[in-house]
């Protein structure tokens, strides 16, 4: 599980943290922080609907990272891929993490913020969504494809109020996506298989700080050991060259290590 952390600044792969979680942080945990202006969250889930979710849910990181690298948004006339790979990279496993930790009364909410057009110089862009897994899929219903937020927070450091998608009330973004089904100009539907509804506990353990859940052994197939391993060998490299810091390497080591 990724833990909380302050963040020290903006680098090529995001915010970087600077400061090891607080072990105050509420032990029942409802919050991955990633970096400062990304985050998974577990929220309950809107009233007035009559099915439940099918969480607890285990799926495999790869077939929701495929699937989310798949949906495309419009920006000034042109389609773009929503989220980055890099993005995807940094928060897929915690988000299948909080899929395993969710009940069937809540939803998973993302804010994802980074510098979408290929120049560390650019402007971080948020998006912000609701996600949560039925008896049809993986829902993804987006309310921000492109929140400029940045220079705002920056200047005041106080952060807007952020829409996470409704299920009653259509956002302004249009996503699209050839792996999905569309239910409504923001709401995709990825009939992912296998979805396995993991049995509810008869009481749940609380989740602290530094705590994981652990993923059913139908994750650890061979294709999920090389894509870890991968992984772990550009790492490597990267340190090797120079290119981050034995901190970072530890840091993104680690994050790879609570997947096995």
């Amino acid at each position: 599980m990724v833990l909380l952390a302050l963040a020290a600044g903006w680098g090529p792969g995001g915010w970087a943290p600077a400061v090891a979680a607080d072990a105050s942080v509420a032990p029942r945990a409802r919050e991955w922080r990633i970096n400062e202006l990304t985050y998974i969250r577990l929220a309950a889930r809107e009233a007035g609907h009559e099915a439940p979710n099918a969480h607890p849910a285990i799926v495999t990181p790869e077939l929701v990272r495929r699937a989310l690298a798949s949906v495309t948004t419009v920006v000034r006339d042109r389609a773009e891929a929503l989220f980055s790979q890099d993005e995807l990279e940094d928060w897929v496993g915690v988000l299948v993490q909080a899929f395993a930790a969710a009940t069937p009364g809540q939803d998973v909410e993302l804010l994802s913020t980074a510098r979408r057009h290929g120049n560390f110089l650019s402007t971080p862009y948020g998006v912000t969504a609701r996600l949560f897994i039925d008896d049809q899929g993986l829902n993804l219903i987006v309310h921000d494809a492109r929140l400029d937020f940045f220079h705002a927070y920056r200047a005041t450091k106080v952060l807007p109020r952020f829409e996470h998608g409704s299920r009653t009330q259509a956002g302004p973004s249009t996503v699209a996506s050839a792996q999905a089904r569309v239910k409504r100009a923001d709401w995709l539907v990825f009939p992912l298989q296998p979805v396995v509804a993991a049995p509810a506990p008869a009481a749940a353990p609380a989740l602290g700080p530094g705590s994981a859940v652990s993923p059913a052994p139908a994750w650890r197939d061979e294709r999920f050991y090389e894509e870890q391993e991968q992984r772990l060998r550009g790492l490597q490299r990267l340190r090797d060259q120079g290119l981050i810091t034995d901190e970072e390497f530890q840091r993104k080591r680690q994050e790879v290590l609570q997947l096995l």
